[in-house]
C-alpha cells in the first residue's frame, strides 16, 4: 500500500508547480485560549484496513500535537 501511495504522488504531481506557502482551505483558526481538533479516518475495502489522524492546533494556526493509527477492520462508526 505504501508503494501504491507513493507512486501516486510521484503520477499526479509531475509537471506542476510546487508552492512554498500554506494555504488553508475551509480551516478558521479556534477563539483566543481555545484549541481545534481536525481529524480524520480512511478504509481500503480491498485490504479491510481503515486508520485515523488528527492534529491539535491553538488559535494561531500552531501544531501542539498530532497523532496517525492504524486501527484495522472496521466501519466509519467505528
Amino acid at each position: 500500500m505504501t508503494m501504491e501511495i507513493g507512486g501516486c504522488k510521484q503520477t499526479h504531481w509531475v509537471g506542476w508547480l510546487q508552492h512554498t506557502d500554506t494555504i488553508y482551505i475551509d480551516w478558521k483558526c479556534p477563539r483566543e485560549g481555545k484549541i481545534k481538533l481536525n481529524c480524520d479516518g480512511a478504509h481500503k475495502s480491498s485490504v479491510n484496513l481503515s486508520g485515523c489522524d488528527g492534529l491539535l492546533r491553538d488559535s494561531s494556526g500552531t501544531c501542539l500535537n498530532s497523532y496517525v493509527r492504524k486501527i484495522g477492520s472496521c466501519d466509519a462508526l467505528h
